[in-house]
């Protein structure tokens, strides 16, 4: 199956064994994770939301519907979720 990408545009083939909800990768966007969904009949890969955890630097995926200003708690503290410049990023709760 090929899905285009929809961070660089390129096609990427997934294979016969990816199904509806799995994540993969585009070997062309670093670091960039992707859920496979069902549109309106099509095939299409939406990007996964992440951010990194200022305590720990691991990567944290987010929820789908996750929003700015929410807060998401993580490495046993409460961190608010931002968005700049195309990404989300995770503050601790205090800071602005």
């Amino acid at each position: 199956m090929q899905v285009r990408c929809p961070g660089c545009g390129a096609m990427c083939d997934l294979g016969a064994g990816v199904q509806v909800s799995d994540m993969v990768s585009c070997a062309s966007c670093a670091g960039v994770v992707l859920r496979l969904v069902q549109q309106d009949g099509q095939y299409v890969l939406l990007e996964v939301p992440q951010a990194s955890c200022p305590e720990c630097e691991t990567r944290v995926q987010l929820p789908d519907t996750v929003r700015a200003g929410e807060t998401l708690h993580h490495c046993g503290q409460a961190l608010r979720v931002t968005y700049a410049y195309g990404a989300y990023a995770l503050e601790p709760m205090g800071v602005s």
